[in-house]
């Protein structure tokens, strides 16, 4: 028995000190955002996260009395972003971007992100696909 024990506990040891990443708990989406307020934010880019398990966009919107909001927008994963049709390079800081998606339940300026338009793409290319699904 106490052989066994050994064993399945080197195991474990092993399994934790060649795991390929950090090991962390993932947070559901319904109690991280709410539902029931849909946002747009329009404003300009100021970065980019291309970071699994979430990237995370950052914005300077301006708010309701005019003063510049920092907005923190949650993205789907790289690979997700990817299969949509977004590459890390579209994410040009300085450009303007409208996102959808869905505010923070805490209230903070954090909003899970759906969609993600580049207004310049629109005029400048018309043809030329200007919104994506950000990946969720």
């Amino acid at each position: 028995m106490m052989k066994t024990m050994r064993v399945a506990l080197a195991c474990v040891g092993a399994a934790l000190l060649f795991a390929p990443g950090p090991i962390s708990a993932h947070h559901s989406f319904v109690v991280e955002f709410n539902l029931a307020k849909p946002i747009t934010v329009r404003g300009t880019l100021t970065r980019m996260e291309w970071v699994n398990p979430h990237g995370w966009i950052y914005i300077d919107a301006k708010g309701p009395e005019g003063r510049v909001e920092n907005w923190k927008i949650e993205t789907g994963s790289p690979l997700r972003m990817q299969k949509r049709g977004l590459q890390k390079g579209d994410f040009r800081v300085g450009s303007e971007v409208i996102i959808n998606g869905y505010a923070a339940r805490d209230g903070t300026l954090t909003a899970a992100g759906m969609t993600i338009t580049f207004p310049d793409r629109e005029a400048s290319f018309p043809a030329r696909e200007a919104t994506f699904v950000l990946g969720r």
